[in-house]
């Protein structure tokens, strides 16, 4: 046990309606990995319930919605914090069977080199483009993305080394996403941003982001979709 909680850094976020959820779920994560809360917004009774059942609590105030405060400590947040090989990213309302380690494991073994994995695909493929001095000092050109895999955030892995070697990559993604959307100029300097990278009521999705990211420095054949046979189900 004590190996696999070295192994994994495990991120999970919720608010006073997922109190229910947590307490069974943050259960069965607790003796595989390091299990990180993030309130969002979870009331001191809440988190009363749920001590003993996570290694760390996180209480991120990026917004006071507590949608785009979620996504904002996943897109924020997530890759500074994590430190152990691995960090596993799930929704509040995910089910998980007593051996879902096991997927996880196979996941690693099967895909030594992917660097993010997950049970689910996206609805839709991503179709991104990225220009400007920002993008090109970054990655030296810019991005085009067409039909690239989404792999849903609701369960995933991710290699850590590879996401922290890109966070640099994401911020300047990110200001450019919302700036686009805001209509603004970034404060660095413009970037252009065409097609989707949000969905409703979230101008930059966090897991499109992650998975843009792949796709923008040339790692579309890192990642991959593995059916779980059942082991990670989607509560919604």
């Amino acid at each position: 046990m004590t190996a696999l909680k070295q192994r994994f850094d495990i991120f999970v976020c919720g608010g006073s309606q997922h109190v229910t959820l947590l307490e069974p779920l943050l259960e069965r994560l607790l003796p595989y990995g390091t299990v990180h809360l993030a309130s969002s917004f979870l009331s001191e009774e809440d988190i009363g319930r749920l001590h003993g059942r996570y290694d760390v609590l996180h209480r991120p105030t990026h917004s006071l919605d507590g949608y785009a405060n979620f996504e904002l400590f996943c897109i924020k947040d997530l890759y500074r914090l994590a430190a152990a090989p691995y960090f596993i990213k799930l929704d509040a309302d995910v089910t998980i069977s007593d051996d879902w380690i096991e997927y996880v494991e196979a996941c690693i073994a099967g895909h030594p080199h992917a660097v993010l994995m997950g049970p689910w695909k996206g609805d839709v493929d991503i179709d991104v483009e990225l220009s400007g001095a920002a993008i090109r000092r970054q990655l030296r050109r810019d991005v085009r993305v067409m039909g690239g895999l989404k792999v849903i955030g609701g369960f995933c892995v991710a290699r850590t080394a590879f996401f922290k070697a890109q966070i640099a990559l994401l911020d300047v993604i990110h200001e450019g996403v919302l700036s686009s959307w805001r209509g603004e100029a970034t404060r660095r300097e413009s970037i252009r941003v065409q097609g989707r990278v949000g969905k409703r009521g979230s101008p930059c999705s966090e897991d499109t982001l992650r998975s843009l990211v792949v796709h923008a420095v040339d790692a579309s054949d890192r990642l991959r979709i593995i059916d779980s046979g059942g082991r990670i189900c989607l509560g919604r």
